[in-house]
């Protein structure tokens, strides 16, 4: 089958000859081409760039056995669009310059017209549709409004993000305020990707596991209930939740059409839990720092094992978080490779 073909078929649950491939940060600092890029070109300026955007989503297309692409770009474009300031220093993680503490905070928010304020997301996709010829899926995404409201309230990355959870029971009526503002604005946004092109979204909820179930479901799934409902039945909607195996019970009211597990997550379990949601992964990420036959045998494996339980439908091979900063290029074609070897 064509790449995309592959692809999208697995989005609608069809028969496919194998599971279709593609990998959250397939595009980044482990490619030669991504570092030559980035010491060429600021962060904000290859994503706010459609022809550096796409330079980068092509790499790992040229290099490796995938069947899509995924937009290069920041799930933080969002508050930087509302006028919090977002830098990443050398070697640093983000730094929001303005966060998030009270009602005055949230009112300076610059709301109005956010959207065309990353309206070089959606450019950068049809950028990379016009590109690709419809060779291959193309991905668009946004944080999802637990990440981003963290990050926000945080002003910058943490272990714990005790700030924005304090801030969620201290005052829960400015948190789920905040939430709302965020999810209008992602939904909004990834409208705009869909109409450019995007053949699927992923919303990244990288700290939602932080959240007990109750905390999830009082703060985080409205705000997601939010976008899905914005977006209907467009095109399929993913969410990946990182460390948030015990959130799979309620993630099925989000609305979305399909999960990328966590790699803590088994497989066998999501399925039985969603047996007509689209699962995408999920190979540990530290699995592609050893070495190349370690890579195959665990790709064999989840393979065998989206065969067994789901007929090879609805599955897509991915990892269970992004590739990881000095992953050997080779190992990640081990996956790719050992995924196109397989019926």
């Amino acid at each position: 089958m064509h790449p995309r073909e592959r692809f999208m078929a697995a989005l609608r649950g069809d028969a496919v000859d194998r599971p279709p491939v593609w990998l959250m940060r397939q595009a980044g600092r482990y490619l030669p081409g991504y570092r030559q890029l980035r010491a060429e070109h600021s962060f904000w300026d290859v994503c706010q760039n459609a022809e550096l955007s796409t330079r980068a989503a092509l790499e790992p297309l040229d290099k490796f056995k995938l069947d899509a692409a995924i937009v290069f770009s920041d799930i933080l474009v969002v508050p930087l669009a509302l006028g919090l300031g977002v830098s990443f220093g050398p070697g640093e993680g983000p730094r929001i310059a303005k966060p998030l503490r009270t009602g005055a905070d949230l009112d300076a928010w610059n709301v109005d017209g956010a959207v065309s304020r990353i309206d070089y997301l959606p450019r950068a996709i049809s950028h990379l549709k016009l590109t690709l010829k419809e060779r291959y899926g193309i991905l668009g995404f946004a944080g999802a409004p637990f990440t981003l409201f963290a990050y926000c309230v945080e002003g910058g990355g943490s272990d714990d993000f005790r700030e924005a959870r304090t801030l969620m029971h201290r005052d829960p009526a400015l948190a789920r305020r905040a939430l709302n503002t965020i999810a209008d604005v992602v939904a909004d946004l990834l409208l705009a990707e869909i109409q450019a092109g995007a053949d699927a979204v992923q919303l990244f909820d990288s700290w939602g596991g932080l959240l007990a179930p109750d905390e999830y479901r009082d703060f985080a799934l409205p705000a997601l209930q939010r976008i899905t409902a914005k977006i209907g039945k467009q095109v399929p909607t993913l969410l990946f939740v990182r460390g948030g195996h015990h959130l799979m019970p309620l993630l099925g009211e989000s609305g979305v059409t399909g999960f990328s597990l966590d790699w803590r997550t088994e497989w066998e379990v999501a399925r039985k839990m969603y047996p007509d949601h689209l699962l995408q992964g999920n190979v540990d990420p530290i699995l592609l720092l050893g070495n190349a036959e370690s890579v195959r045998k665990r790709t064999r494996e989840l393979l065998e094992t989206m065969k067994r339980t789901s007929e090879g439908r609805h599955c897509i091979l991915n990892l269970g978080h992004g590739i990881l900063p000095g992953t050997p290029p080779e190992n990640v074609a081990a996956l790719c490779d050992t995924a196109a070897e397989f019926s």
